[in-house]
């Protein structure tokens, strides 16, 4: 092994020159012990002479002692989604509302468009006064944190708005002074999907046709009552030509059914198979259009989210602990 090469930029000139003199006669004339020394314990003299921590305690992106492992993995995880952060805005927002229910003095009415109220609220905190606001509301947003109503009135012949936050820590005191009559909306929609229930039966008479005519100029609806009607009767049709092609011929009326006997406990029992599939379709029918309307519902409102209440830690509570929305980092 040989002596280090001297640095111009760490080492002056003389000293490098010593140096390599130095190891020059070590390495010649001396013992391999001292030129072994001699190489181990050569530094420059701008060189320190303990090694420096300060590039693995400084956590920047600048550092490139750091930046290769820096967010730690292990306790970022993988990346959060827009799911995830949907999720987190909403567990704040609900942190948040309780903390301002806790805070407040007063109990929240319940607010509808019509109701004439009388607002209390705080004007300088510092100076301790307060104004009051009565008039009536006109407008309610119903939006988490950011839920409010507008109040409107008029003074000096002049109309005022003013929208006050429900969750504000300045609202001292909310009173309902006169509210609008509560009236549920009637439901206009029918109480099925199933329109088969206008069907009417015992309209025949109405027409001068024949009832095998009007049977087959009946407008059938696709679906369970289009094709066993017909076929009932086509066998009732069939049955009475062959009974009078044995009258004709001198033989008893007797007709052996056949496999496809269609006698009144067969009618019957076609009626009630007919009516269960009608309640099983009309059912699925609702059951799907409650689907449809759902799925519609969900997708236009776009402030509700699905949140899975049965998992025991929050979306805080999974933060690493640097984050700063972390429960011991958030400012008090």
């Amino acid at each position: 092994c040989e002596l280090p090469p001297p640095q111009p930029g760490r080492d002056p000139p003389e000293v490098a020159m010593a140096l390599a003199a130095a190891g020059a006669v070590a390495r010649k004339n001396g013992p391999p012990q001292l030129w072994a020394a001699l190489t181990l314990q050569t530094r420059g003299l701008r060189e320190r002479a303990t090694r420096s921590m300060a590039p693995y305690s400084n956590f920047r992106l600048a550092n490139p002692v750091t930046a290769k492992n820096w967010p730690p993995l292990d306790e970022v995880g993988n990346p959060i989604t827009l799911t995830e952060c949907r999720t987190l805005l909403h567990h704040l927002h609900l942190q948040e509302i309780e903390r301002m229910r806790e805070k407040r003095n007063f109990i929240m009415p319940s607010i509808r468009p019509g109701d004439l109220l009388e607002i209390r609220y705080e004007l300088s905190r510092s100076q301790q006064t307060f104004a009051v606001f009565q008039g009536y509301c006109v407008d309610v947003r119903n939006r988490r944190l950011n839920s409010g109503f507008v109040v409107k009135n008029t003074y000096d012949d002049v109309g005022v708005e003013q929208l006050f936050p429900r969750y504000s820590p300045r609202l001292l005191d909310v009173r309902n002074v006169k509210q609008v009559p509560r009236h549920e909306k009637p439901d206009l929609r029918p109480r099925t999907r199933n329109y088969r229930y206008r069907w009417w039966y015992y309209h025949r008479a109405e027409f001068a046709l024949g009832k095998n005519t009007l049977i087959q100029q009946i407008p059938q609806k696709p679906g369970i009552m289009s094709m066993e009607p017909k076929i009932r009767h086509v066998l009732s049709r069939l049955r009475k030509k062959y009974a009078m092609q044995r009258l004709e011929a001198g033989l008893p009326p007797y007709i052996y059914p056949g496999p496809y006997q269609v006698s009144r406990r067969r009618s019957r029992e076609v009626t009630a198979e007919r009516e269960r599939r009608m309640q099983i379709y009309a059912w699925d029918d609702r059951r799907k259009r409650q689907a449809k309307l759902d799925a519609r519902k969900a997708k236009h409102d776009w402030a509700t989210y699905k949140i899975n209440k049965e998992k025991k830690f929050t979306a805080l509570s999974k933060l690493p602990a640097y984050h700063p929305l972390a429960p011991g980092n958030l400012p008090k």
